[in-house]
């Protein structure tokens, strides 16, 4: 019996603009997409989710990397807060399986500071049930010792868990511990999916 149903956050309650963001800041197409592969889309940036560096160390690390984009990597960070944005079906997402009488977690992969930033500001985190956020817990996904937090944290049962992620890895992961998973494509293709375990929005 399904009891809890925990999300993922970014790309799937909340967009993670990166690209976005950059344009805004003014950057070419061309450091858009070298600030993309070079720095976002690394290891070095699941680092920072885990919690083994600091935001600050970062920027020193990439202006060390690339001295070349000093000024930018310096601008990239300053206004760092704006490169999310909440979906706007996620508030009524999370209120409606609630109100269906289900408990709603979060299991986030997501760096310390800007956590701090950002989580307070989503209109959702009231409705839930409670969250972790891996950089506070110096583990992300998909290793599994950041699922088993759920029972250790929150007295969960994986088996009776929906979990929800647009990662592939991350999705197998909680499959391979017990948990029914559902890889986030979009929010239609999630009412279907949610739909044929049982779960009417």
């Amino acid at each position: 019996m399904i009891k809890n149903i925990i999300f993922d956050i970014g790309d799937v309650l909340v967009y993670f603009r990166y690209r976005e963001y950059m344009r805004d800041l003014g950057f070419s197409e061309e450091l858009v997409e070298f600030f993309s592969e070079q720095i976002v889309l690394t290891p070095y940036w699941h680092n920072l989710d885990a919690g083994v560096v600091d935001d600050a160390h970062a920027v020193e690390y990439f202006q060390e990397l690339f001295p070349q984009y000093k000024d930018e990597i310096e601008l990239f960070w300053s206004r760092i807060a704006e490169i999310v944005e909440e979906f706007p079906y996620a508030k009524g997402l999370v209120s409606d399986l609630k109100k269906a009488g289900y408990k709603v977690y979060a299991l986030s992969n997501y760096p310390d500071k800007l956590s701090d930033l950002h989580w307070a500001t989503f209109t959702f985190l009231p409705d839930m049930d409670g969250y972790i956020i891996s950089a506070k817990e110096k583990v992300a996904k998909p290793d599994p010792a950041i699922y088993h937090l759920l029972e250790s944290k929150f007295g969960l049962t994986l088996s009776e868990c929906v979990f929800i992620d647009d990662r592939e890895a991350n999705v197998e992961t909680a499959r391979s511990l017990g948990m029914k998973a559902v890889r986030f494509t979009g929010y239609d293709d999630l009412a279907n999916e949610l739909d044929k375990i049982g779960i009417h929005l």
